[in-house]
């Protein structure tokens, strides 16, 4: 059974249903690859989201649909764009005792809004201009300037609270307040999870255990899901979708919403260079991309990806280029590059979307004179490399940190692994702020035009593709949501709450 753009059970009915007696509770999931250790409000890709759901817990959370519902918090209320307050669940512990209290939540808040901490959602959090605790459960946020999209990054999963002598960038995160605790773990090879008997919501937790086992390779992992040896599996491979559909007895749940593109190291070589990052944009056919990386399921990207319904999605925004080895050429020459030039393109194996988007990447460029030699190794080395700058040009997977158009502060001026190393512009910064605070929409959408303008000159990134975000999972797993667009790699956070049936 195939579900693209649309939703199984959602992670309430999860809570709500009873398990039946006679069916042992142990979901196994067969994951494309061994989570990191968990890091204080780093960006640590899919599987890191996963693990900071399963371990730990922020105010928030995405549910059903990707509505925002609160987690730590038991409630909550978005006073004005500026201003947000917060009362935390009574008597609120991390897995160790601890108990967890306004207090944590104030320490976090802190740190994650340190640009020196690099945290995921800094772009939000860095906007807080104090936070006031009013006993162990209530506190107020007041932001230097309107953010109405705030909540969305209070969200967001990597924006868990931390014990406060966890609570550093050093530090490996161990205890958290989520519903699961790690029981034992073979490196490289395995994990399980056990429910955590602290856990605010006990009885919304059926499984009595979650074992992550690690197939790196897509083909064994697809394989490990058909012969029953795994219950669930993520990061379906593009080409496999049509064999997991036709098999009976296995879901497969697709939607559109992860990105794949080109980021640049901007601070030398010939990426520096605004003229030849654009010939970059024009020279590439995304339908080859799509074809050849992605087995068709995929969306051509020429522009600024935006939601269908967003009130600042235009025809321009959405086709900023074209497809153009003409005018690639006449903005290499214009770049002082008339032969082209020779480079290297950071990408990764692991990811078997990555490493062809290079390879098709590569044939396009070649032909208006760029020659590019694959850099190709695991994860952790793409990521080692990407935030060191050892790179020229790379492909980067990943998906708008919320759904709202201020993601574009952080897709373009994050300073991490899935942006252009080194890359600013003061004029660019200066729109998007403005788009998000101006006080009405038609302001807004004035500021945005303007930023989309300087980003078609400028290139910050070249977005390639929207790609099918595929998971796929046994018909006897009840309660799990792919959920909507750039929230698809969230869609892990519902595995504490699964249930399995007969």
């Amino acid at each position: 059974m195939l579900l693209v753009g649309a939703m199984t059970l959602t992670a309430c009915a999860a809570t709500e249903a009873t398990p039946d007696a006679d069916v042992p509770q142990v979901l196994t999931v067969g994951l494309s690859g061994e989570p990191q250790p968990l890091k204080v409000g780093l960006n640590q890709n899919a599987l890191g989201y996963m693990m900071d759901a399963l371990v730990a817990q922020g105010l928030l959370r995405y549910g059903p649909g990707g509505e925002i519902e609160p987690a730590l918090a038991e409630s909550y209320e978005q006073v004005d764009n500026a201003t947000y307050s917060f009362t935390l669940r009574p008597d609120l512990q991390f897995s160790d005792g601890t108990p967890l209290t306004s207090e944590d939540v104030k320490r976090t808040f802190e740190f994650l809004a340190d640009p020196a901490n690099a945290a995921y959602t800094v772009a939000g959090m860095s906007r807080i201009d104090s936070i006031t605790t009013d006993g162990d459960s209530q506190l107020t946020v007041k932001l230097k300037e309107n953010d109405p999209d705030f909540l969305s990054y209070v969200a967001n999963p990597t924006a868990f609270i931390v014990k406060e002598d966890e609570l550093s960038a050093d530090a490996t995160v161990t205890i958290g307040a989520g519903p699961f605790v790690i029981d034992e773990q073979v490196q490289g090879v395995s994990m399980d999870l056990v429910p955590n008997e602290l856990y605010y919501d006990p009885e919304s937790v059926n499984l009595s255990k979650i074992e992550l086992e690690y197939y790196p390779d897509t083909t064994a992992r697809t394989n490990a899901l058909l012969s029953g040896d795994v219950d669930f599996i993520d990061f379906v491979p593009a080409q496999d979708f049509d064999r997991l559909e036709s098999t009976p007895g296995i879901v497969l749940d697709a939607q559109a919403g992860p990105l794949i593109g080109l980021t640049f190291n901007t601070t030398s070589g010939p990426f520096a260079n605004p003229l030849v990052r654009e010939a970059v944009a024009y020279a590439i056919d995304r339908d080859h991309v799509v074809s050849a990386a992605d087995a068709g399921k995929a969306e051509p990207i020429y522009g600024i990806v935006l939601g269908e319904d967003s009130p600042f999605a235009t025809e321009d925004s959405e086709s900023l280029y074209s497809y153009d080895p003409k005018k690639a050429k006449e903005l290499l020459d214009e770049a002082g590059y008339p032969d082209g030039f020779d480079a290297s393109i950071l990408t990764m194996s692991q990811y078997p979307y990555h490493q062809d988007t290079a390879v098709a990447v590569q044939g396009d460029l070649a032909a208006v004179g760029i020659n590019l030699t694959l850099d190709s190794g695991d994860q952790p080395t793409w990521v080692k490399k990407a935030t060191g700058g050892e790179f020229e040009v790379k492909t980067t997977g990943g998906s708008g940190l919320i759904t709202a158009p201020s993601y574009l502060e952080s897709w373009y001026f994050a300073n991490a692994s899935y942006t252009s190393f080194g890359y600013d512009n003061p004029d660019l910064r200066a729109a998007l702020v403005e788009g998000r605070t101006a006080e009405t929409e038609e302001e807004r959408a004035e500021a945005y035009d303007r930023a989309f303008e300087i980003v078609a000159v400028d290139t910050p990134r070249v977005d390639l593709a929207q790609r099918y975000n595929g998971y796929a999972f046994k018909d006897t797993i009840e309660g799990f949501e792919n959920l909507p667009g750039f929230l698809s790699y969230y869609s892990l956070n519902a595995l504490p709450y699964l249930t399995i049936s007969g």
